[in-house]
C-alpha cells in the first residue's frame, strides 16, 4: 500500500509540473504587458511589448526570466554573468558593456518599490517621461502591467 501511495503522490507531482505552467498562459492575467527598451540614447533604440499572459508571471518575476522569455522566441540576445546579486548583464540586444571606454549596462524602471532611493540615484528620460534607475538588480526587479523598464548604458 505505501508503494502505491508513493507511485500515486510521486504521478501527482508530476502532473502539477507539467499542467501548472500551462494553466498560467490560458490569459488568466488579463491583458497585462510590460515594455522592454533596450536603448543607447542616440542611434540604436528597439522597443518590445512584452505580453506577460505569454509566460508564467508574478510581481516577483524578475527582468531576467522577461529577456529569457525573450530569447527563447528568438527576438533577442543576451550574456550575462552571475554575481552574488543575481545576474548582471553584460550584453543585451546591440548593447554591450566595454569597461576599457568605461561604460556598462544600466537599467532603469518604471515600478516604484524597485527606483533607487539612494544619493546616487539618476534618471532617463525616455518619450518625455522621466523613469528612476533600479535599485535592485535584474533578477530581483518587480514586473507588473503596464511597467516600463529601460536597458541603456551609464559611463564613469
Amino acid at each position: 500500500m505505501k508503494k502505491f501511495f508513493k507511485i500515486f503522490a510521486l504521478a501527482a507531482i508530476l502532473c502539477v509540473c507539467v499542467i501548472a505552467p500551462v494553466a498560467c498562459i490560458d490569459g488568466s492575467v488579463s491583458g497585462d504587458s510590460m515594455t522592454l527598451v533596450l536603448t543607447d540614447g542616440a542611434d540604436y533604440t528597439q522597443v518590445f511589448e512584452v505580453d506577460l499572459n505569454a509566460m508564467s508571471y508574478n510581481e516577483n518575476t524578475g527582468l531576467m526570466n522577461v529577456i529569457e522569455s525573450l530569447k527563447l522566441q528568438d527576438k533577442l540576445t543576451y550574456t550575462s554573468s552571475d554575481s552574488g546579486y543575481g545576474s548582471y548583464l553584460t550584453q543585451i540586444g546591440e548593447l554591450t558593456e566595454d569597461l576599457q571606454a568605461r561604460r556598462s549596462i544600466y537599467i532603469y524602471t518604471s515600478v516604484e518599490k524597485d527606483v533607487d532611493v539612494s544619493e546616487w540615484a539618476s534618471t532617463f528620460t525616455y518619450e518625455g517621461k522621466e523613469y528612476t534607475n533600479s535599485g535592485v538588480g535584474a533578477s530581483q526587479m518587480t514586473i507588473t502591467g503596464g511597467c516600463v523598464i529601460i536597458i541603456t548604458y551609464t559611463t564613469w
